[in-house]
């Protein structure tokens, strides 16, 4: 299967992670929860990508990522190469622009995440970076 170049987006706010459940007519993951992100377009480095998806889903310009995480993500369509990317200071207030809808989640509600490499990675960062 083919393997292509994904991001996602990790906004934090408050010790709280914003998280977007898909709309129902996305070809991967229809109605899922998930961390926002989306396809690296050719020619696009990685930060690249992260400002444009940004831009794209959330209607905020991040001021800043930090690389965080990298992990194989399978799909019934495409194998995704996905890199995880923290943004904590951006300009703008976070908007569902492509989503069914946004929102924040703690570190209790983690398990509210559908895909088992986003509950994987912002569990170890709930863990390490946003615990009190």
């Amino acid at each position: 299967m083919k393997t292509v170049d994904t991001v996602s987006l990790i906004l934090v706010r408050g010790g709280k992670v914003l998280v977007e459940r898909r709309r129902m007519d996305r070809v991967t993951y229809p109605g899922a929860i998930v961390v926002p992100g989306g396809h690296v377009e050719p020619g696009e480095c990685y930060e690249e990508s992260c400002r444009r998806e940004l831009w794209e889903e959330l209607g905020v310009e991040c001021r800043g990522f930090t690389f965080d995480d990298c992990m194989l993500c399978v799909t019934d369509v495409e194998d995704q190469m996905n890199r995880w990317y923290i943004c904590e200071d951006w300009v703008g207030e976070p908007r569902c622009t492509e989503a069914e809808e946004i929102f924040w989640i703690g570190s209790g509600d983690v398990d509210c995440l559908d895909l088992e490499e986003d509950h994987k990675v912002i569990t170890r960062l709930f863990a390490e970076k946003l615990s009190p």
